[in-house]
């Protein structure tokens, strides 16, 4: 059977001795199921009973989209000796491959302890955008503990998608772009471009798309770009941020706004704006809010600027910096200015997606910080606002799972919004009360 080099590459990362995580895809059309049939395919084959797995986000997904393919590479091979029941592909030596829902039920099972008992050979993720990180991570450790030291293979797991803005950026993407990958984790990057066996006909209908996040996404296997609709931000108003030098440095609307953390949950980080212009800024991977107050009351004497001007997220340990520096306090679930809102903090959220193009970074930023600051601006979203027609952002705790981590740069620059807001909506002495009782 015909494999494209791309395919072959994967195909020996998927029978070598050191690698346990494979990515695979990038766009459309780069033979993503192909290989992962082929694949599970061959390993039933060679090695009998043993125990495989192909998960989706639902079963049945899974069967309409796998099914179809694996029909064609097994005519192709010509192989006759398995048969599908009970949502396996079950062979005559014994071998069977489980179909799995890996859907996502953050309150019956956010730790996906109904696979806590399953012991598989290896596995395939297909459609993986789709799919929560800590299914990945629990399936890896259900691997490798079926007949793998009597046949001497090494558990692995086939990782395949499209580009998305999720865990799979940070897992596979960018190390490889940056060639920083671990040994044991590789991703192989496929463009429709690299399947000879496509028509060309599906070739012109992606460069002739109109919309162009999908085409970005689809043709070129761009991570930079988003096809969720839902996203209230666009890829070249995040990417323009680092050129906005026609941005006005304005004095008289001098602030600091403050992310606070403590003893290493999340990150602390403190940003000095000159209007929407950032100018200094620090962040603290682990601090006491001693260290917080320091800096803030530092950044205060060096430029010039009130403690009216100066705001700290309130919740949690940030109120004990609000009070101690007699700064401004944000509290993201107290009520909006505009009813149309369900809190303040998702007003703010609208009011950066409005002004985001306006933002530049003054500040000299390394790449890293730039990879961050744009994945949690991408992660600007809207969130049911049908259930009581009141606008939402995505909240927190879901950003937290589709990137990983703490989006402490969002933060800030939600938070910045808020005296811009408060600024314009209400009259001065109104403000000044807000300030002080919001």
């Amino acid at each position: 059977m015909k494999l494209t080099k791309k395919q072959k590459w994967a195909l020996h990362l998927l029978t070598d001795k050191f690698t346990k995580s494979i990515g695979y895809g990038g766009a459309a059309g780069g033979g993503k199921t192909w290989i992962g049939c082929y694949w599970l395919l061959l390993m039933c084959s060679l090695f009998p009973e043993t125990r495989w797995f192909i998960g989706r986000d639902s079963l049945k997904d899974t069967r309409e989209s796998v099914l179809i393919t694996w029909r064609k590479v097994a005519k192709i091979l010509r192989r006759t000796d398995w048969h599908y029941s009970e949502n396996a592909i079950k062979f005559d030596n014994g071998s069977e491959i489980v179909f799995i829902d890996l859907s996502y039920f953050p309150q019956l099972d956010p730790l996906y302890e109904r696979f806590g008992s399953k012991e598989y050979t290896g596995g395939w993720i297909e459609e993986a955008g789709n799919v929560h990180t800590m299914a990945f991570e629990i399936l890896k450790l259900r691997i490798n503990r079926h007949l793998n030291k009597e046949y001497d293979i090494l558990g692995k797991i086939l990782v395949t998608f499209n580009p998305k803005k999720n865990w799979l950026l940070h897992t596979f993407y960018r190390p490889f772009l940056k060639k920083e990958e671990r040994l044991d984790t590789k991703f192989v990057f496929a463009l429709p471009t690299d399947n000879p066996f496509l028509p060309e006909e599906y070739l012109e209908n992606l460069r002739n798309t109109k919309d162009r996040a999908t085409r970005e996404r689809m043709l070129y296997g761009n991570f930079d770009y988003d096809d969720d609709p839902t996203c209230l931000t666009s890829y070249e108003d995040i990417s323009n941020i680092w050129t906005n030098t026609h941005v006005e440095m304005n004095y008289q609307d001098k602030c600091i706004i403050c992310d606070v953390a403590r003893f290493g949950s999340d990150s602390a980080i403190i940003a000095v704006f000159y209007g929407l212009r950032l100018v200094e800024y620090y962040v603290f991977e682990t601090s006491s809010t001693v260290q917080i107050q320091n800096c803030i009351n530092a950044m205060r004497r060096k430029h010039g600027i009130p403690a009216s001007r100066c705001v700290a997220d309130e919740d949690g340990v940030g109120g004990g910096v609000v009070d101690n520096c007699g700064i401004v306090g944000f509290r993201n679930g107290s009520s909006p200015s505009d009813k149309a809102y369900a809190i303040l903090k998702d007003e703010c959220g609208y009011k950066l997606a409005e002004v985001l193009s306006g933002i530049y970074f003054e500040a000299d930023v390394n790449e890293e910080t730039k990879e961050r600051i744009e994945e949690e601006l991408a992660q600007l979203k809207t969130w049911k606002s049908d259930n009581d027609n009141r606008l939402r952002i995505m909240p927190k705790i879901k950003i937290k799972e589709n990137i990983g981590r703490s989006p402490d740069w969002l933060d800030i620059f939600i938070m910045r919004m808020f005296l811009i807001i408060y600024n314009t909506a209400i009259p001065n002495e109104a403000y000044q009360r807000a300030l002080l009782y919001v």
